[in-house]
């Protein structure tokens, strides 16, 4: 297993980065303003009863990818707050960002 971290710095954002190699497949994950957003992997539905701002988009391959993704899914606090399927990870990030 291999982890890289890192730093992202894309539309005005700055994100952490977090990339897990494992055999046969890597984990992606984007994390900053108080929410983060993951590769197929994350199970959204953990975070069902906490004031979590996550969520997931899938087929994803690279952080890139990831941060230019469609959500496919979020979690209950986060859609209260706007961040719904359908919206691209950097646009979530964008709108938590500006409530900040």
């Amino acid at each position: 297993m291999k982890i890289i971290q890192g730093v992202m710095k894309k539309k005005g954002l700055e994100l952490n980065t977090v990339e897990i190699e494992l055999e046969g497949t890597t984990l992606l994950l984007l994390e900053g303003y108080g929410a983060f957003f993951m590769c197929g992997a994350l199970d959204v539905d953990i975070y069902k009863e906490r004031e979590v701002i996550c969520g997931k988009a899938v087929k994803v391959k690279t952080l890139d990818e990831l941060f230019h993704a469609t959500l496919f899914d979020t979690t209950v606090y986060a859609k209260k707050l706007g961040i719904v399927p359908g919206l691209k990870v950097y646009e979530a990030f964008e709108k938590i960002r500006l409530e900040k």
